[in-house]
C-alpha cells in the first residue's frame, strides 16, 4: 500500500542542527529509483489542488476534443465539396469536349471515383459530428455536474483533501512553532556562551558582569532543553499521526484516481471510434470504388473507339454515289416567269380561264428560269447530305411579270384580239385579269422592312441579288407565282422569292 511506501523523516534530537530541514521528509520507493521529497509534494499543506483541478481539466480536455473533431469533420466536408466541384466542372467538359467512345469512359471512370470518394468523405463526417461528438457530450453530462460555481465532483474532491488535511496541519503548525522556539533558544544559548567566553579572557570586566552572563548562559541552555523536548514532542506526535493521514488523503486521491481513470478509458474508446470513422481502408465501399475504377480503365478499347470513329466520321460512312437515272417524262421544266413582251401591236388572247386566282401560264410563257429551280431541286433531292446540312425555302412558282402587259388595249386591237367582237365588257374584264395578275400584285404601293433570310443569286435582269442577314425594304405583296418586289439599301430594286425573305417585326 502506499502506506507502506511513504516513510517520515527522523528528527535527531542530540543536536538542533539536524533538525533543520524539512519538517517531513517522505520518499517513495517503488523498487526502482527513490525520488526525493521536495516542497512541491502532494502530502505538503494545500498541494492537492493540482489533483483537484485536473477534473476541471478533464471536462475542458474533452471540450476541446469536440472541437477537434468538428474542425476535422469540417476539412472532410470541405474536401468533399471540392472533389464533387472538380468533378462536376471536368464532366461538363467532357459533354462539350471531343474526347469519345470507351476513352471517354475511363475519363468519366476517374471523375466518378471522385464522387464516390466524396459521398463517402460526407459520411465520414457526419459519423464525426453525429455518433463520436454526441457520445462526448453524453460522457460529459453524465460524469460532471455543473453547480453555480464549480462541478460538483471536483467540490466533493476539494472538501474530502481538507478535511483529512485539516487535523495533520494543526499538528503540522505546532511542530514548526516548536521548531521556530527550539531554534531561537539555541542561537540565544550559543550568544551567550560566546559573550561568557569573551568575559572570562577580559581582565576589565568585573565579577558581577561575568556572574550575570554565566546565569543568562544557564537560562539559555535551559530554554534550549525545554524548546527541544516540545519540539520533539510535537513531532513526534505528527509522526504519529501520519500513518493515519496517509491513508485518508490515499483514499480521497483514489477517488480522484479512479474518476481520471475513466476519463482516460473513455478517452482512449473515443479515439477508436474516430479511428473507426477515419480508416476507409477497412470500409468495403471504399475499395469498391477503385475496384470499379481499374474495370472501367480497363474497358478502354481503342479498336472500338477507331471503328466507332470510322463509321461515324470516316472512311465506313455510307456514300450516295451518282448513279446513272433514266429520264422522268414527269418532269417537266418550268419556267420562271414570263417573256417580256417586245411586240407593241397589242395582245392575242389564246385562252380564258374563269379564276383568275389558280392562273397557270402557257407554256410558251414560261421560262428558262423554272426549268434551273427544277434542277437544282432535283440535285438537292439527289444529295441527302447537302438537303439535310442546308435548309431550303419551298421554291417560288412562276412569277408574273410586271410588264406582261405593255399597254391597255384599244377598242380596234381588242376587236382584232377578241375573235368573239361583240365588245363584251365581262369577257374583257376576264381577259384583262388573266393577262394581267403581275401588274395588279406587284402596283400596289407599301414599304415593309424584310431580312434576307438565304442568299439569292439574280439570274435575270429583273431579279435582284441579296445575302442573308440585309435588311431590304418589302415594296408589294407576294404574288401567285411567290415572287415580292423589294429594294436594296443601295437603291437596287427588283423580284426576289418570297420565301428567301421573312419581315421585320
Amino acid at each position: 500500500m502506499v502506506i507502506e511506501r511513504v516513510k517520515s523523516s527522523r528528527v535527531s534530537n542530540q543536536s538542533a542542527s539536524e533538525a533543520v530541514g524539512p519538517v517531513v521528509d517522505m520518499s517513495i520507493n517503488n523498487g526502482e529509483d527513490v525520488i526525493q521529497a521536495t516542497s512541491e509534494s502532494f502530502w505538503e499543506v494545500g498541494k492537492f489542488v493540482r489533483t483537484v483541478k485536473r477534473v476541471d481539466n478533464g471536462y475542458s480536455l474533452c471540450s476541446s476534443l469536440k472541437q477537434l473533431i468538428n474542425t476535422r469533420a469540417e476539412i472532410e466536408r470541405s474536401y468533399s465539396k471540392q472533389l464533387t466541384s472538380w468533378s462536376k466542372k471536368w464532366n461538363e467538359f467532357l459533354d462539350k469536349g471531343t474526347e469519345y467512345g470507351t476513352t471517354q469512359g475511363a475519363w468519366r471512370g476517374v471523375l466518378e471515383e471522385a464522387n464516390k470518394v466524396a459521398n463517402l468523405h460526407t459520411d465520414m463526417a457526419d459519423k464525426l459530428v453525429n455518433n463520436v461528438i454526441v457520445s462526448i457530450k453524453q460522457w460529459q453530462k453524465e460524469s460532471y455536474h455543473k453547480s453555480m460555481m464549480h462541478f460538483k465532483e471536483t467540490k466533493e474532491f476539494e472538501d474530502g483533501f481538507r478535511k483529512v488535511q485539516k487535523p495533520w496541519e494543526k499538528k503540522l503548525n505546532k511542530v514548526l512553532t516548536a521548531k521556530k522556539d527550539f531554534h531561537n533558544a539555541c542561537r540565544n544559548e550559543k550568544s551567550t556562551a560566546n559573550q561568557e567566553n569573551n568575559a572570562r579572557a577580559d581582565t576589565a570586566m568585573s565579577s558581577d558582569q561575568l556572574k550575570k552572563l554565566q546565569d543568562k548562559l544557564k537560562k539559555c541552555q535551559a530554554d534550549v532543553e525545554t524548546t527541544q523536548a516540545k519540539y520533539t514532542a510535537s513531532l513526534n506526535d505528527l509522526n504519529g499521526y501520519n500513518a493515519k493521514y496517509v491513508e485518508e488523503m490515499t483514499e480521497v486521491f483514489n477517488s480522484c484516481q479512479e474518476f481520471e481513470r475513466r476519463r482516460i478509458e473513455f478517452i482512449k474508446k473515443t479515439m477508436f471510434d474516430i479511428h473507426q470513422c477515419l480508416d476507409l481502408s477497412v470500409d468495403t465501399n471504399y475499395s469498391q470504388v477503385y475496384t470499379d475504377l481499374h474495370h472501367t480503365i480497363s474497358s478502354t478499347d481503342s479498336e472500338k473507339d477507331l471503328r466507332w470513329w470510322s463509321n461515324t466520321h470516316g472512311a465506313d460512312m455510307p456514300m450516295n454515289w451518282p448513279v446513272f437515272e433514266e429520264y422522268s417524262p414527269d418532269l417537266k421544266p418550268i419556267h420562271g416567269k414570263e417573256k417580256k413582251m417586245t411586240s407593241t401591236e397589242g395582245i392575242t388572247i389564246t385562252s380564258i380561264r374563269q379564276n383568275p386566282d389558280n392562273f397557270v401560264p402557257s407554256s410558251n410563257q414560261r421560262g428558262n428560269r423554272d426549268s434551273q429551280l427544277s434542277q437544282k431541286s432535283q440535285s438537292s433531292n439527289n444529295n441527302p447530305a447537302y438537303s439535310n446540312s442546308v435548309p431550303q425555302p419551298s421554291p417560288p412558282q412562276v412569277k408574273a411579270s410586271s410588264q406582261s402587259v405593255s399597254q391597255q388595249p384599244t377598242a380596234s386591237q381588242s376587236s382584232v384580239a377578241n375573235p368573239f367582237g361583240d365588245g363584251d365588257d365581262e369577257d374583257e374584264q376576264v381577259s384583262n385579269s388573266g393577262s394581267g395578275v403581275g401588274s395588279e400584285t406587284m402596283g400596289s404601293v407599301m414599304s415593309v422592312p424584310a431580312r434576307v433570310v438565304y442568299d439569292y443569286k439574280a439570274e435575270e435582269d429583273d431579279e435582284i441579288s441579296a445575302e442573308a442577314g440585309e435588311v431590304i425594304t418589302r415594296l408589294s405583296e407576294q404574288d401567285d407565282m411567290g415572287w415580292v418586289k423589294a429594294r436594296t439599301k443601295d437603291g437596287r430594286e427588283g423580284l426576289i422569292p418570297y420565301g428567301y425573305v421573312e419581315d421585320i417585326e
